[in-house]
Protein backbone atom coordinates (compact mmCIF):
# COMPACT_ATOMS: atom_id res chain seq x y z
CA UNK A 1 0.00 0.00 0.00
CA UNK A 2 1.25 3.58 -1.04
CA UNK A 3 1.74 5.74 2.44
CA UNK A 4 3.41 8.72 1.49
CA UNK A 5 2.28 11.27 -1.24
CA UNK A 6 5.85 11.15 -2.46
CA UNK A 7 5.13 7.09 -3.00
CA UNK A 8 1.75 7.91 -4.78
CA UNK A 9 3.65 11.00 -6.87
CA UNK A 10 5.94 8.53 -8.08
CA UNK A 11 3.21 5.33 -8.86
CA UNK A 12 1.23 8.07 -10.70
CA UNK A 13 3.77 9.25 -12.98
CA UNK A 14 5.14 5.55 -13.64
CA UNK A 15 1.61 4.39 -14.71
CA UNK A 16 0.76 7.12 -16.69
CA UNK A 17 4.46 6.59 -18.80
CA UNK A 18 3.21 2.87 -19.10
CA UNK A 19 -0.45 3.66 -20.38
CA UNK A 20 1.39 6.30 -22.38
CA UNK A 21 3.67 3.94 -23.66
CA UNK A 22 0.99 1.23 -24.50
CA UNK A 23 -1.36 4.22 -26.50
CA UNK A 24 1.89 4.52 -28.67
CA UNK A 25 1.70 1.01 -29.58
CA UNK A 26 -1.76 0.71 -30.06
CA UNK A 27 -1.46 3.54 -32.58
CA UNK A 28 1.03 1.67 -34.47
CA UNK A 29 4.42 4.04 -33.03
CA UNK A 30 6.96 2.39 -32.07
CA UNK A 31 8.84 4.30 -29.18
CA UNK A 32 12.72 2.95 -28.38
CA UNK A 33 13.61 4.74 -25.80
CA UNK A 34 11.72 6.71 -23.55
CA UNK A 35 12.23 10.65 -24.10
CA UNK A 36 13.89 13.16 -21.30
CA UNK A 37 10.97 14.56 -19.77
CA UNK A 38 11.53 18.45 -19.11
CA UNK A 39 10.01 19.97 -16.16
CA UNK A 40 7.40 22.85 -16.64
CA UNK A 41 9.53 25.45 -15.79
CA UNK A 42 12.70 23.61 -18.12
CA UNK A 43 10.09 23.92 -21.46
CA UNK A 44 9.04 27.66 -20.65
CA UNK A 45 12.36 28.61 -20.12
CA UNK A 46 13.25 26.73 -23.51
CA UNK A 47 10.96 28.46 -25.99
CA UNK A 48 11.02 32.02 -23.96
CA UNK A 49 11.78 34.98 -26.05
CA UNK A 50 14.62 36.95 -25.28
CA UNK A 51 13.62 40.16 -23.88
CA UNK A 52 15.46 43.41 -25.33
Amino acid sequence: MLKTLEQKKIYIQATRFKNYQASLKLEGINSTAPQNTLSKSQILQKYKKPTQ
